[in-house]
Order: C-alpha cells, then structure tokens, then sequence
C-alpha cells in the first residue's frame, strides 16, 4: 500500500490540531482538580468549638443566676452592668485564656486588685470559665468600667471582649 505525500500531511495536521486539544483538557483537569482541592483546604480553620458561625457562646451567670449564652463574633463584644457585691461567672465554651483589665491594668487567675473603692477578684476555674468577684465598704463614686478579653487557645486570631459596668 502506497501512501501519499498529501494524505500523510492531511494526517499530521489532523494529529496536530487534535494535540492541543488533548493537552487543553488534561489542563484544564489539572486546573479544576487544583482548584477543588484549594477550596477544600480554605475551608480548614481554628476556632475548635466556637459553633458553626465561628462565635464564641459565652455563658453568662450573674449571682447565681443563668443568665443565658450570648453570642459574641471574634472581635467582637458584648455589655454587661452588674452591681457590687454580684459575682460573674464567664463561660466560652471552648479553652480560652481569659484577661480582665480594670483601669488600664491586666489582672488574671486568682489576682485580686483594689480599684476606686471596690476589691475586684478575677478567678480562673477551668479551660473556659472565669469567675469575677467584688466588694465595695462604702458606695462607690462612679461606675467602674471593666474588660474581660478572651482569646482561643485553638486561634489566637479567635478575640472576644465582655465590658463589665460595675455599679452601686
């Protein structure tokens, strides 16, 4: 069987236009599967068991009382007025490292500081929960603005502020 030059040349250009072809969609396989895959691992993250949203869920007990969860997103904050005398009991649901400022000062687990008339004690009681205590002799002068800060142990990325108003 004798072949001609211009079928042999029909044939390669066939070949070659089918070439690029092939190769686009192995790319284009190559792409996608790249692409899948990216999507998947964006979707690792911290936060351990801040909830579906990424919120910490922080329990709020007041006296006693069971106040309720408030949902606080990282970086975000949430009020509290408490009177003195009242203790608070702070749950994040989750392993935090707990910071309470008052005027300007950090105290932490177990420290008990005395500000503008009242004794203030932050106490630590496990991984996710922190109790603060206080007392005042005498009424006091003006309300005393205070910050609980908690910070994941899971994402340090992961911040929620509780502001604490204490008052006569």
């Amino acid at each position: 069987m004798l072949i001609s030059p211009n079928k042999t040349t029909q044939n390669q250009n066939q070949n070659q236009n089918r070439e690029p072809s092939r190769i686009g969609k192995h790319r284009l396989w190559m792409a996608g599967t790249a692409l899948a895959a990216a999507l998947v691992l964006s979707a690792c993250g911290g936060g351990g068991n801040a909830g579906p949203s990424g919120n910490f869920n922080i329990g709020v007990t007041v006296g006693g009382l069971f106040m309720g969860d408030t949902s606080v997103a990282p970086g975000g904050s949430t009020d509290l007025a408490i009177h003195v005398g009242q203790s608070v009991r702070l749950d994040a649901g989750e392993p935090v490292v707990w910071t309470l400022y008052v005027g300007g000062s950090a105290i932490s687990g177990g420290v008990q500081m005395y500000y503008a008339g009242a004794d203030i004690t932050a106490t630590t009681l496990n991984s996710s929960t922190v109790a603060l205590d206080t007392y005042a002799t005498y009424p006091l002068q003006s309300s005393i603005p205070m910050t609980f800060v908690a910070t994941s142990t899971y994402d340090s990325f992961q911040v929620a502020t509780v502001n604490i108003w204490l008052t006569n």
